[in-house]
């Protein structure tokens, strides 16, 4: 950590995830709260979840073709001044107190301009860590990054919570408009080339434009051709479609089955995510001791156990631990994922190839929500789970078949 924090790009990126995860968790947190307080229908907080959910559908691979084109630092400075636009408008919505119909309309015009900034923005974060540090430190600025996201994501929540009791909607939004000023600024600050060509401004964004159908077929032919990413991207697939809907079926079970408080519940959701924070920390000595295959295969594995005695014991200490595992688990799947492709895939390719991810993973996603809640409503949340963790262990055993020649080459002195 000292060799990462030694640079004063470094520091300064970090402080700008920091304001920017603080800005995102807060106005995930306020903003569900706010719709349903004002519009009391709970339809438009799926409308709003499917509106932030197409962009990255119809957008992520156009978007990695542009980020691998274009200057990524100033794509993250964009990005940011499009959310604090789009968050400052909001908040003047809220503080004029528009018709109801005329606030969800900007509510939804908003959710669809922050989505679509987000797609870009989130390929862009993880091309700009390969211009920061070596290949070698990857693993380690990944972990501080996502370490940060988890801790905001548990303490915003707590904090969101209170303020929303004493502020108003439209000053709650005007919070987290100037995290976004502050994370702008902060970036501004960086001093690094991060162009991926030799055109700058709106030339470069014309070139871009021009080749953007070439450049999506050149980044999956790619990614096609390169088995250490491929590989890792089927199976992550997999595991996404037969173990997305756990959320979903353990808030179920605990709440319908065991009779769980609401404050009992926040109260496992926050070891879950203080769990998923730990994954950050171990994850960098996971890396250095074991490799990627090797690690992949184990991770899936353990997944398909904890699932396994969260489906077979009622004991709730039981399942609450087997939910911290899962989130550990997670946690470091993500982030050793996130690595294997930075240091595979060349730079000049990686916004293009961390696109595919993104579109393939998340559409997956959907189709594991599907595909789980079908399986739950015929024979119940904890057998579905349960059905979950044997397909696990299939997983596994086609990781294994897929990453075995890897492993064996990657143990060879």
């Amino acid at each position: 950590m000292k060799n990462i924090l030694k640079s004063n790009n470094n520091k300064l990126y970090l402080l700008s995830v920091i304001t920017d995860n603080l800005g995102s968790s807060l106005m995930s947190f306020a903003l569900p709260l706010m719709v349903l307080d004002i519009t009391k229908n709970g339809i438009h907080l799926s409308i709003i979840s499917i509106i932030e959910t197409l962009p990255i559908l119809v957008l992520g691979l156009p978007a990695g073709a542009l980020t691998d084109k274009l200057d990524v630092k100033k794509i993250l400075i964009f990005s940011d001044l499009i959310r604090l636009i789009s968050y400052l408008i909001l908040s003047a919505t809220f503080a004029f107190q528009l018709t109801v119909n005329c606030m969800i309309l900007i509510i939804y015009a908003v959710s669809l301009v922050v989505s679509v900034t987000n797609t870009i923005n989130t390929v862009s974060e993880i091309t700009f860590v390969s211009f920061l540090v070596e290949k070698k430190d990857f693993s380690e600025l990944n972990s501080l990054i996502y370490g940060i996201q988890y801790a905001a994501n548990f303490a915003l929540p707590i904090i969101g919570g209170i303020l929303y009791q004493y502020i108003s909607h439209s000053l709650l939004i005007f919070i987290c408009a100037v995290f976004y000023l502050t994370s702008l600024l902060l970036e501004k600050q960086i001093s690094l080339k991060t162009k991926s060509t030799a055109f700058t401004g709106f030339t470069a964004l014309k070139s871009a434009l021009k080749t953007v159908k070439t450049d999506i077929k050149e980044g999956l032919q790619y990614t096609l051709n390169l088995r250490s990413v491929l590989y890792p991207l089927i199976l992550a697939a997999l595991v996404n479609i037969v173990s997305a809907n756990f959320d979903n079926d353990s808030l179920i079970i605990l709440r319908t089955q065991l009779k769980l408080s609401s404050q009992n519940i926040g109260i496992i959701s926050a070891i879950a995510a203080v769990s998923a924070l730990i994954g950050t920390l171990v994850v960098n000595w996971l890396n250095r001791h074991i490799k990627f295959n090797l690690l992949f295969v184990l991770l899936i594995f353990a997944g398909a156990l904890f699932r396994a005695l969260f489906a077979l014991d009622k004991n709730v200490p039981a399942m609450v631990l087997a939910i911290a595992f899962v989130s550990i688990i997670e946690s470091i799947i993500n982030i050793s994922i996130i690595t294997n492709r930075q240091q595979q895939v060349e730079q000049k390719y990686l916004g293009r190839v961390t696109s595919i991810y993104k579109t393939v993973l998340i559409g997956v996603n959907s189709l594991g929500y599907l595909l789980g809640g079908l399986v739950a409503k015929k024979i119940g949340s904890r057998s579905g789970i349960g059905v979950s963790a044997i397909e696990l262990l299939l997983v596994t055993v086609i990781s294994i078949f897929l990453l075995a020649p890897e492993i064996k080459h990657d143990d060879k002195p």
